[in-house]
């Protein structure tokens, strides 16, 4: 009732204020600029499913390309999305990716699972620059649309810092549309969490050659979980410049983040245990997830400050050259949390289970900073019997990581189904130091060739980065050092039956190695570099566009050098690991009052030709084989929509295979009602996530962590648009 009262309050607050906030409908008539072979035009996106998708998309080098022509399984997620079933908190951008079937929600807000491949915000890309996102709460507000290609490739992600195996995520920013963009946003959710955000955009100059989106947000107030608050400001400025000679976007953007109380991931048994039954006889049920495993003042304080440029120059009406340059510095000034522990559940001499725990909290900090320069040639010819695209480029891509000494808190004792308060100890911070640092030098190539009047296209495509690591001491002495290159090709083939229907097939590689051990975990070779690891993919799929419906259908086989823990506390690549797949999605209209985006991925990842002959043929830890999304709009009539969404993690095996980990599903469900306060227009939303207050477990991949399924979030905002 309590929760309902200020729900309530906060609506009558909405509505007697007048607050002005963006209305559903305004990305839907926004017209965005595209430069089109350096044409002009200002042509609306390609957007489907009510405006939640977008047949555009776009892979690093290669920019605004019809996913039907594209050799991998794509998505292309809009802000629509985003603003309508991202749970709001510290998990939207997260909870967002799952949409698409290779992806899904795992044990941190940072984190997501792609294709069976734990994937942290560094390994994503921000206006196709690698390594620009950050791994804390940046906020929302300023991405337009999200690209996601499943499967390894350094052809389309180029020189990267980190592995990125099991697909490529994209962030690109909003950019300013043609008509005046005015809009304020106020929303309440969790507990007592107020944010307000504008956003502003506008053209100008000849031609409206010249365009400028500002994106604001500050927030400040208590989430749905017990304890758990969080404090976040950004501002985000896109300045873009289009004409028929040249395109250039240039992206500004800074975000502070303070998380209190985040619900902390909860390590079950070691990884090198070797009876796990003895340490823990059974898994422990779910807790509610309004409870918390840490104290009110376990906080996160991370700042970002983030710079991109994109640019491409007319050299002549078959030749142009571009460039693309970023760099990312964030500052993690505090970080507390709780150590991995081999036992840290208080089992009885019976068997019986409590809720009690203990757990040791230390305090840590961290920092980097990541630079990025590309630069290179691309063609476009037509020889009559075939089209051709060349692309040809150099890149370098840098990062320097701070590191700290962690400093222990205290070891506490809690339990598992209540909450936990515990006093607060010296929080002085820690001081950071170099910790290692990474440069990946590289060249790509890449020709797209068309035949038979664009019905066959063949892309063929090779990348070679030479990548050095070093590793550094407390003292800043160097205490690792590693140097190596190498070939990742790609190779795919795409022939389209007829304009709406396509098959294809495709081969991609990557490779990288200084794969740091981590550190605080006890392993006898933390920190050092492992040697360089190549993963293959091979995959293929058809694409159809029925009417107002699209559907993609993906197989693929991916296989790696396997990264297991011994006994004696090492960590070192050993044997193979295969994952083998089926992703299937569709997405689209159905008559003037539906639209929906519903997809399906399995994924078998085994142990194979490990040294440890018992893990040959086991599921790895923590990957479920099944997980599905199912998003619905519906609309009675021009000014009511309701919303719904369901989200599926099916059961998965921890301590290899010792436990089952229970299949897990989610309800969110909302309305948007459309009106006007004089002659503003408003868009007034309520969603309520996890209706049911489903409790349950989601997994790391290839781990023993585990982490309570968010609880019952409520949320109301009002979207004016001035």
């Amino acid at each position: 009732m309590k929760k309902l009262t200020k729900l309530l309050m906060a609506a009558c607050f909405i509505m007697s204020c007048g607050v002005t906030a963006q209305a559903q409908g305004s990305d839907l008539d926004e017209v965005i600029v595209n430069a089109d072979r350096y044409k002009n035009s200002l042509t609306e996106d390609q957007n489907y499913a009510g405006g939640y998708l977008s047949e555009k998309t776009s892979l690093g080098l290669q920019k605004d390309k019809d996913m039907m022509e594209v050799p991998a399984s794509t998505m292309t997620i809009t802000d629509k999305a985003i603003k309508d079933f991202a749970i709001s908190g510290n998990n939207e951008i997260m909870d967002i990716l799952s949409l698409n079937p290779s992806v899904r929600r795992t044990t941190s807000p940072n984190v997501v699972s792609v294709r069976g491949k734990y994937t942290t915000a560094s390994q994503m890309n921000v206006n196709n620059i690698p390594g620009m996102y950050s791994n804390f709460t940046m906020g929302t507000n300023f991405i337009g649309d999200i690209d996601v290609l499943g499967g390894p490739s350094l052809v389309y992600s180029g020189s990267t810092t980190q592995n990125v195996i099991g697909g490529t995520i994209n962030y690109r920013s909003k950019r300013a549309g043609l008509k005046p963009l005015n809009d304020v946003r106020i929303k309440y959710t969790g507990d007592s969490n107020f944010q307000e955000s504008v956003d502003v955009g506008r053209r100008f100059g000849k031609d409206n050659e010249w365009g400028v989106r500002v994106n604001a947000l500050t927030g400040d107030g208590k989430l749905a979980v017990h304890g758990e608050k969080l404090k976040n400001r950004n501002i985000f400025v896109n300045l873009d410049h289009y004409n028929s000679e040249s395109s250039t976007n240039l992206l500004l953007g800074y975000a502070r983040s303070v998380h209190y109380g985040g619900n902390s991931i909860f390590q079950t048994v070691s990884s090198s245990a070797t009876n796990y039954r003895k340490l823990m006889p059974y898994l422990p049920a779910a807790p509610d997830g309004k409870h918390n495993l840490n104290p009110s003042w376990a906080y996160q304080e991370s700042r970002t400050w983030l710079m991109t440029l994109n640019h491409e120059q007319k050299i002549n009406d078959h030749w142009s050259a571009y460039l693309n340059a970023g760099i990312m510095r964030n500052d993690t000034p505090v970080n507390i949390g709780g150590s991995s522990m081999t036992s840290i559940l208080q089992f009885g001499k019976d068997g019986s289970f409590d809720g009690s725990f203990k757990r040791a909290l230390t305090i840590g900090a961290s920092g980097s900073t990541a630079r990025y320069i590309g630069a290179g040639l691309k063609s476009e010819y037509d020889f009559g019997f075939m089209k051709n695209e060349f692309i040809a480029g150099i890149d370098r891509n840098g990062v320097s990581n701070y590191t700290a000494s962690s400093r222990t808190l205290g070891t506490y004792y809690g339990n598992l189904y209540g909450d936990n308060d515990w006093t607060a100890p010296n929080l002085t911070p820690v001081s950071t130091h170099l910790g290692s640092k990474y440069v990946t030098k590289g060249f790509s190539v890449m020709d797209t060739m068309k035949f038979l009047d664009d019905r066959l296209i063949v892309t063929a495509g090779v990348h070679h980065q030479k990548y050095q690591s070093r590793s550094y001491n407390a003292k800043g002495k160097m205490t690792d050092n590693k140097s190596y290159d190498g070939n990742a090709p790609v190779f795919g083939i795409v022939y389209r039956f007829t304009p709406d229907f396509s098959a294809y097939v495709s081969h991609t590689e990557t490779f990288l190695g200084g794969t740091a051990v981590p550190t605080g975990k006890g392993y006898a070779n933390e920190g050092q570099l492992l040697d360089p690891a190549k993963t293959k993919s091979n995959e293929f799929g058809f694409k159809l566009k029925k009417g107002a419906l699209i559907h993609t259908l993906a197989f693929y086989k991916t296989k790696e050098p396997g990264l297991i823990t011994t006994p004696d506390l090492y960590q070192k690549y050993d044997g193979e690991t295969q994952y083998k797949g089926i992703e299937w999605s569709t997405a689209g209209s159905i008559g003037n009052k539906w639209d929906f985006i519903a997809s399906i991925g399995f994924n078998r990842y085994i142990w194979t030709k490990n040294a440890n002959s018992a893990l040959n043929g086991k599921t790895a830890d923590g990957i479920p084989k099944w997980n599905g999304n199912l998003a619905l709009d519906y609309r009675p009539n021009d000014n009511f929509t309701i919303l719904g969404r369901m989200s599926y993690i099916g059961k998965s095996h921890i301590g290899h295979g010792t436990y089952t980990v229970p299949q897990y599903y989610r309800y969110d469900l909302g309305v948007k009602y459309d009106t006007a306060f004089g002659k503003v227009p408003v868009t007034i939303s309520a969603m309520c996530y996890n209706v049911t207050n489903k409790k349950g477990w989601y997994t790391a991949d290839q781990g023993n962590q585990l982490l309570a399924a968010d609880p019952r979030t409520f949320m109301i905002s009002a979207e004016f648009r001035m």
